[in-house]
């Protein structure tokens, strides 16, 4: 082989090596990760991205996971699923990301789900606690969060040993408000108890109406829900408007800073369930982070549950990064995360296996205060 040869074949697989290297997600001076996600509507996406967003730029400042910073990609779907999968499909293909990260609803994460079996692509901590995401297990899906259902048998144990037993249930028809109905159902079965009355309205109209009248008329003590923030706020005062002395709780997928603000007086007494822990406890050490990092940084990131999960689920994919070593793969980061068995992130101890993907099942309960804080 002449000396040209030999230096035109060391071209060609450097350039290859690069090409490998990219299509990855990972060169020399960037790991690539995307997320499809509804920017354009309900600020909860938005908050929980935020969150995200500020855990990456600390990271970055300091230099980065080995070197590489983290670049996060971000393309709105606007909880349309035919966009979800074309958003998935540009990821992978154009801008060749290592990782998709915080998919959020459940219909949507439904939708991408059959290109990351496809394409051996991983999805970290999708913002929805549905079972039809997690059974059966999917092995390139982790998620962070608990169950709906596990949130569910929360809120109905609360009410409970309340001794509320006059209970209706609103939900949103599509499968993350049936999921979460079927929670509501078994706990309370779990608990010799049966629904006064169950509601639904449709995702698309978000007219939520009828379920007002028929659940107002059978006079329940509680109403235990399952929906978007804007049904969940629009139910809520059409409902009090007519009995006051109703109560009202709802899965974590509503807990932005908007909707609590969007409530005002409306949502004092509100009871919301959560995922990770209170963002205002000042001497859990992860909560000390997120606020540090909001200090140091001039990016407007509210103060809020969805931030902070989001803040925390970037934490999630970093650690998983650093395990993963600086060689890094696709192979090598699911690795990693199935080996990450207890690790404690700074108060939220996530674990994973081959077997299982749930690294949480931490749930607590929140109510809104009078001034639309949330107060354990």
């Amino acid at each position: 082989m002449s000396y040209m040869q030999a230096m035109s074949l060391a071209c060609l697989l450097l350039a290859a090596n690069a090409s490998a290297m990219a299509e990855s997600g990972v060169t020399k001076s960037l790991i690539v990760v995307g997320q499809s996600g509804e920017f354009s509507g309900q600020a909860v996406a938005k908050e929980n991205t935020d969150g995200a967003r500020l855990y990456f730029a600390g990271v970055n400042k300091r230099g980065g996971v080995f070197g590489r910073k983290i670049e996060l990609t971000t393309y709105d779907d606007g909880r349309k699923t035919q966009r979800t999968i074309d958003n998935t499909l540009r990821l992978i293909t154009k801008d060749k990301v290592l990782a998709l990260f915080g998919y959020r609803g459940t219909p949507s994460v439904e939708a991408a789900m059959p290109l990351l079996e496809r394409e051996h692509i991983p999805l970290i901590a999708p913002f929805t606690g549905a079972q039809s995401v997690r059974t059966p297990l999917n092995p390139m899906v982790f998620h962070l969060r608990a169950s709906y259902q596990q949130e569910a048998a929360k809120l109905i144990h609360h009410l409970a040993t309340q001794g509320v037993k006059r209970i209706a249930l609103f939900y949103q028809d599509d499968v993350f408000g049936k999921d979460a109905l079927t929670g509501f159902e078994q706990a309370m079965r779990q608990q010799s108890m049966a629904a006064l009355a169950v509601a639904t309205y449709d995702r698309k109209t978000l007219d939520v109406g009828a379920a007002v009248k028929s659940i107002t008329a059978v006079e329940p003590e509680a109403v235990v829900m399952a929906c978007s923030p804007r049904a969940c706020t629009d139910f809520i005062r059409q409902a009090r408007a007519i009995d006051r002395r109703t109560q009202f709780l709802t899965l974590s997928n509503v807990n932005s800073d908007e909707f609590a603000r969007a409530l005002g007086a409306e949502g004092r007494g509100v009871i919301v369930a959560q995922v990770v822990p209170y963002p205002w406890n000042a001497s859990s050490p992860l909560v000390q982070e997120f606020h540090q990092s909001l200090q140091d940084t001039a990016m407007q990131v509210p103060m809020s549950y969805s931030s902070f999960e989001g803040f925390v689920a970037a934490k999630l994919l970093v650690t998983a990064l650093r395990l993963a070593g600086p060689d890094l793969t696709r192979e090598k980061f699911v690795a990693a995360l199935e080996s990450m068995h207890e690790v404690n992130l700074g108060g939220l101890v996530v674990g994973f296996s081959a077997a299982d993907h749930q690294g949480s099942n931490y749930v607590d309960l929140t109510m809104i205060g009078r001034d639309g804080k949330y107060i354990r």
